[in-house]
């Protein structure tokens, strides 16, 4: 799998086209995403050929068509004016991504990257992309999904806008395939989502009807929603990030910044670590614990050797060492062998 055998959360830093197209800012972003703590960086790999319809570009950019995370597609600060300006400016080239996945193998953080065709597939194995993300836009695209199968790359496929059964026919395509190298990540396609349709729950049906890591790609303001959902169990957190939320460009405020993304890879971590088991395990720690923090069974007043034990003869204190409040129903009516005095603890040796 993709996290191999991480005893703590998957952190991807989606970067996307958050450098704008410059390949100095994406540099740094891959650095500052490492310093965070992330596991990985993600691109994105498309052009406005192979990706939209022209009738579909002149409707963006009248207006007739809006996308909630972009005002306007012109861009004055950049020199922009329509989004074929911006798509053109703000895309990966086949040469900045290698340039990308060189850094990323230097610095040691896993580069992956989201094809949107064949050809994206066979470039991305070609340069031994550590992963490739299927974006929800495909999660009803098996001729994608198949294309990465067939190239023997690690699969995260992200579900927003899909229902429980096109992810039926995700999870069966893989089962057909034999192919076992996949995770699947809960998703809603809204930037950013009202907090009551994230439906975090629902990773738990995930959990229960999949074989497979299940992870939550994020697309939130802040950073409580990806430290929730590793509170859930998830082990892979995919989450937008960049290095200034005020950039112009296209998805910086749903993005996480470097105090965002440093938080959710500590908070997380920490939140993963403390899940532990369904099951009720005392520590050593805790089990050490009892012996200074419980109450034994002490002597409310002077007892003499020979007496019978009553129940108005001890009370509770600490330590936990001698006779705890759960057993004295066993040494009531017995003899003491022993004077004890007052306010001295009782322990089992000291009868008949």
């Amino acid at each position: 799998m993709i996290i191999k055998e991480l005893n703590r959360p998957y952190i991807i830093a989606e970067i996307g086209c958050n450098h704008n197209g410059d390949t100095d800012v994406g540099i740094k972003m891959i650095k500052a995403a490492k310093d965070c703590g992330a596991d990985a960086v993600k691109f994105q790999y498309f052009t406005k050929d192979n990706l939209f319809t022209n009738d579909y570009l002149d409707e963006l950019d009248s207006g007739s068509v809006k996308l909630e995370n972009v005002d306007k597609w012109e861009d004055k600060e950049l020199g922009l004016t329509n989004i074929r300006d911006q798509i053109n400016a703000f895309t990966n080239d086949e040469k900045q991504l290698l340039v990308f996945k060189n850094y990323c193998d230097e610095i040691g953080i896993d580069f992956g990257c989201t094809p949107v065709d064949n050809d994206g597939v066979k470039f991305l194995s070609s340069i031994k992309s550590d992963f490739v993300k299927i974006s929800s836009m495909d999660a009803n695209n098996l001729e994608i999904i198949e294309a990465c199968i067939n190239v023997s790359l690690p699969i995260i496929i992200s579900t927003g806008m899909a229902t429980l059964q096109d992810i039926d026919k995700i999870y069966n395509l893989f089962m057909q395939q034999k192919y076992t190298n996949f995770s699947i990540l809960h998703c809603v396609s809204i930037y950013p989502p009202r907090d009551e349709i994230v439906n975090l729950n629902f990773i738990d049906t995930l959990k229960q009807i999949y074989d497979c890591e299940i992870g939550y790609s994020d697309h939130s303001l802040g950073f409580s929603l990806p430290i929730a959902a590793i509170a859930k169990g998830c082990k892979i957190i995919e989450k937008h990030f960049t290095l200034d939320k005020n950039m112009p460009g296209w998805d910086h405020r749903v993005s996480a910044d470097e105090n965002d993304l440093r938080i959710i890879c500590r908070e997380g971590n920490k939140v993963f670590r403390s899940l532990g088991s369904k099951y009720k395990i005392l520590s050593e720690d805790e089990k050490e614990k009892r012996k200074k923090f419980r109450r034994s069974m002490v002597a409310r007043y002077d007892l003499k050797r020979g007496h019978v034990l009553t129940k108005e003869d001890f009370v509770y204190k600490r330590p936990g060492t001698g006779i705890s409040p759960d057993e004295v129903i066993f040494f009531i009516g017995k003899k003491l062998t022993k004077d004890i005095k007052k306010d001295k603890t009782i322990f089992e040796s000291d009868f008949i």
